[in-house]
């Protein structure tokens, strides 16, 4: 019988140029805890990122994808995830996350 497991849901905006390379960097440490399937993870592309450095006022809009993964409820885990995988394969000096806490149906 499936079970409700609580995880973590994490959403990095990537910008398209760099998708492939992010995810190839960072599904290796997307772990197996739903089931017998590792590197899981999915992606919306066609979207865009605005922002602007507040010392030179000028918006820039790019390109990005929305990727999303689930992680074992553990918050070692996730900073872990952040610290090691994600930050190092970001092209953006200040990576755009949300971590939201979530239940995700396990089999047996």
């Amino acid at each position: 019988m499936s079970k409700w497991l609580d995880s973590y849901r994490v959403t990095i905006f990537v910008p398209l140029d760099a998708l492939e390379d992010f995810i190839l960097t960072v599904s290796p440490h997307i772990p197996a805890f739903l089931g017998t399937y590792d590197h899981v993870c999915w992606w919306s592309e066609n979207g865009i990122e605005q922002s602007r450095k507040v010392k030179d006022g000028v918006i820039k809009r790019v390109p990005c994808a929305r990727f999303e993964c689930s992680l074992p409820y553990d918050e070692k885990k996730v900073t872990a995830f952040i610290e090691t995988a994600v930050k190092p394969a970001h092209p953006w000096e200040e990576p755009v996350i949300v971590i939201q806490e979530t239940k995700n149906l396990s089999p047996a």
